[in-house]
């Protein structure tokens, strides 16, 4: 298996998605719609258009900080640290360097490491849907919440 041109394949990759992306916000927002003027539209009429240009805008940043991440492993391959665990010093298991080529860390690391969300606790007793399964409602304004 050659970690080397699984990389620079992934690395390829990314900046192709990277320059697609960048050459679609090139492109004025007048020009992605099919209206003659902007002038005269609502605000409201071209929000679509406008979360489409904000989710491209993340989805660019997420793409960059992942090209990041294989440049640095491939910084590490130069240097011979390559597949070696940031935080245990272990060799990264091979299955785990198949799936997320540019991997720092080893399986047990990183479920260590991954953030432990806990549901809020007032979460466990206002469940609307258990209060809807047990036929209880509420009211709001004088409403019914479910009607």
């Amino acid at each position: 298996m050659d970690y080397r041109q699984r990389l620079l394949a992934r690395k390829d990759e990314i900046e192709q998605l990277i320059k697609k992306k960048q050459d679609n916000l090139m492109i004025p927002l007048a020009e992605t719609t099919d209206e003659l003027s902007m002038y005269d539209q609502h605000p409201a009429d071209i929000a679509s258009e406008l979360y489409e240009r904000e989710k491209d805008n993340g989805l660019l940043e997420l793409l960059e900080f992942e090209l990041e991440k294989v440049n640095d492993a491939v910084d590490k391959l130069n240097n011979g640290t390559y597949g070696i665990c940031e935080i245990c010093q272990r060799e990264i298991e091979p299955d785990r360097l198949k799936r997320v080529v540019n991997t720092t860390l080893c399986a047990s690391c990183a479920q260590n490491s991954q953030d432990k969300f806990t549901r809020p606790a007032e979460e466990d007793i206002t469940r609307t849907g258990d209060m809807a399964d047990r036929g209880e409602t509420f009211d709001i304004a004088g409403y019914e919440f479910y009607e």
